[in-house]
């Protein structure tokens, strides 16, 4: 299957099968895939808390998330919070990138997900000082979000994007790069 195709049937499920955990090598092929993806200076800042299968990390992760995403996110066998080191390794100063790098992680996870049937969803929706004090996170890292992945219960929703013409410009912000 192409990138363009995984990327057409990708999409947030909000609604998850407990019944169908995910196995060590789901899991495995998932994060491997996904610590491929490029990063400044390769520095790779991305760190996961993950709870799977309803462990004991799955529990304290749900205790993260604002109600709003505990109510269905329980139910997805695999919970994660993505934390990422705020710093460059070669030089100890502020790695501005990390935001970028590890949200680049997060789609290429996201595409690994859907070549296998698996759904994943971010949450903004968590409390990053809740997660600082349950998983004892060091200073110089920052939990960013967390995410859900399992198999979907629901039919396929990927919800509208916009257009090109949207956010594609030329010559100056709002000007629409002519595609045609």
């Amino acid at each position: 299957m192409s990138v363009r195709e995984l990327a057409l049937r990708r999409w947030s499920a909000q609604r998850y099968d407990r019944k169908r955990l995910l196995d060590m090598k789901t899991v495995k092929t998932l994060l491997d895939t996904a610590r491929r993806a490029p990063s400044s200076y390769n520095e790779q800042p991305w760190n996961l808390i993950l709870g799977l299968n309803f462990d004991e990390t799955h529990r304290k992760i749900l205790e993260t998330l604002i109600p709003y995403n505990q109510n269905w996110a329980k139910d997805a066998p695999l919970l994660a919070i993505m934390i990422a080191y705020t710093r460059y390794r070669h030089s100890g100063k502020p790695n501005s990138a990390r935001q970028f790098d590890c949200g680049t992680f997060w789609g290429f996870l996201n595409l690994q997900a859907a070549e296998m049937g698996l759904m994943c969803r971010g949450m903004g929706g968590f409390k990053p000082d809740v997660a600082r004090e349950l998983f004892n996170i060091p200073e110089d890292y920052e939990p960013l979000m967390a995410f859900a992945c399992g198999y979907p219960l629901e039919d396929f929703n990927q919800k509208p994007r916009k257009e090109l013409k949207e956010f594609v410009f030329t010559g100056e912000f709002g000007k629409p790069f002519p595609f045609e």
